[in-house]
């Protein structure tokens, strides 16, 4: 891969105005085609038709483009597209080709960042909005059966299989892709090659056990975390590292068919703040006298997300303050970080305790819709904690409060105006790449997604677009094309030719 970088400046008398765009590119496409003088020649000569093979005149797809005029006079550029119907319909419909016109005098040039262009016949509708997807839940199975959308009907195996035959005859292999994890039943299998309607595939993946299916049995888009195994979480969510990947958007944008995959730029998503329980104190301080008994053995119960209560045992230092680096609250959390690599009702489940505007907070140190914190009365053993010193009853604690989703957007409390919620959110920036409240990937045509540096045990909601003309790759066809098809080009002087050239990186 090399490095390219382009730049736009407009200067005028009173200002400069500039606009760049790097990446990186694999090779260089440049090609420069000698175009007929006008009269009697109505008809144009093709410069470049952009496909998915490469080729003399054709190139898969552009990062830049540039269409220059380089000769002496005037010049008509033609840029073929697809014409879709309605942007109204879902999901978005095709209605056949059609032809924008540019005029280039010598030495003028168009700049294009990619060939994704098309055209529609409504003017108030978008190709980029079919199907819409808010703040949606995954689907609590972690899988949704492979449905045509278009066609009402499930995708099933289309043979009875034994437990060891790795090709697996489907009814549409149009709706897989190699990498896609799917499940027929308790087995989860991964697809590695595709010939028509059979998989090839890896039987028995992320832990699940090979067995024989019934020929009509479900196939089912899987969305797992996998970085583990299909079975360690009961929900689709990131892992203790803050990692998550899956092969498919959730079972959403696929569709075998016309506005297949993802709208660029359309992907965002927001994780579920931590539940947490604090003691209804004010005023706490780090050297605050908590009023416990130096060198005295406590007790409390804790309910961590719904699970049971665990009797936490704290026993206090010398030092009863509660901050300091052997205070009272290190004195908890040293007992909480314990329990979290023991067996019993807290084994891997983090929690923090801090001050927190002047109170005691514990936090659920997970980000599931279930993240809650329970405090409680001792069940016995050591001396019960509450009511004594500053530590109130546990009767008048403050009550839980639990996960809850972030806004989308956040007001100003001044002036009302509003901002979105951008340190609550991920999404991605058109170009594959996902960044804000986690980092990582996505494929716009499989739905493919792998994120870094989420929230540990962190559940999400998604929202996305798809279903339209700009969902997926480029397209080039003219059924379904959402891309420039062509560009040709013709001399607008009845007497002498011009040049036309188009350079690409791709």
């Amino acid at each position: 891969m090399e490095n390219f970088k382009t730049d736009l400046t407009i200067t005028t008398p009173t200002e400069t105005i500039s606009a760049s765009k790097s990446g990186d590119y694999r090779e260089v496409f440049k090609v420069r085609q000698e175009v007929h003088a006008g009269i009697g020649h109505n008809t144009f000569i093709e410069i470049l038709e952009p496909n998915t093979t490469a080729g003399q005149s054709g190139i898969k797809d552009a990062k830049s483009l540039m269409i220059r005029n380089v000769g002496r006079v005037g010049a008509e550029i033609q840029i073929e597209l697809n014409e879709w119907a309605d942007g109204s319909s879902t999901p978005d419909t095709v209605a056949g080709l059609s032809y924008q016109s540019y005029l280039l005098a010598s030495g003028d040039f168009l700049f294009l960042p990619n060939l994704r262009q098309a055209n529609f016949r409504t003017d108030v509708n978008s190709l980029g909005n079919g199907y819409t997807l808010s703040n949606q839940v995954p689907d609590a199975n972690m899988y949704v059966a492979v449905d045509n959308p278009q066609a009402g009907s499930a995708q099933l195996v289309a043979e009875a299989i034994d437990g060891s035959e790795t090709d697996i005859d489907v009814d549409d292999g149009d709706f897989f892709f190699v990498g896609d994890i799917i499940r027929v039943e308790n087995e989860v299998m991964e697809v590695t090659a595709i010939s028509g309607n059979t998989l090839t595939v890896i039987r028995g993946a992320y832990g699940s056990s090979a067995t024989s299916h019934s020929d009509d049995t479900a196939l089912r888009y899987s969305f797992f975390n996998a970085y583990a195994d299909y079975d360690k979480y009961s929900v689709a969510q990131s892992d203790s590292s803050g990692r998550f990947k899956c092969s498919n958007f959730f079972g959403y944008a696929r569709s075998a068919g016309v506005a297949d995959g993802l709208v660029a730029g359309s992907v965002c998503g927001k994780f579920y703040q931590s539940g947490f329980q604090e003691l209804g104190l004010s005023g706490i301080t780090a050297t605050t006298e908590s009023g416990l008994t130096a060198s005295t053995a406590y007790q409390f119960t804790i309910a961590v997300d719904g699970g049971s209560a665990y009797d936490l045992d704290v026993t206090t230092s010398t030092n009863t303050k509660f901050g300091g680096s052997d205070g009272v609250i290190r004195k908890i959390q040293d007992a909480l970080d314990a329990a979290y690599y023991a067996s019993g009702n807290l084994f891997e489940k983090r929690v923090t305790v801090g001050i927190v505007g002047g109170d005691v907070r514990f936090t659920s140190g997970q980000h599931l819709s279930t993240s809650a914190i329970a405090l409680g009365d001792s069940s016995g053993g050591d001396t019960d904690i509450w009511g004594v010193g500053r530590i109130p009853a546990v009767a008048n604690a403050e009550a839980p409060v639990g996960a809850r989703l972030p806004e989308d957007a956040v007001y100003d409390k001044a002036t009302g105006v509003r901002s979105e919620n951008l340190s609550a959110l991920f999404y991605d920036d058109g170009k594959g790449n996902i960044s804000g409240a986690c980092s990582g990937t996505i494929n716009y045509k499989t739905g493919a997604i792998d994120l870094n540096g989420c929230p540990p045990n962190g559940e999400f909601v998604v929202s996305a677009a798809y279903g339209s003309a700009h969902s997926g790759e480029n397209r080039y066809s003219g059924t379904d094309g959402n891309s420039i098809s062509k560009i040709s080009g013709r001399s607008t002087n009845s007497k002498i030719y011009t040049t036309i050239e188009v350079v690409a990186l791709q």
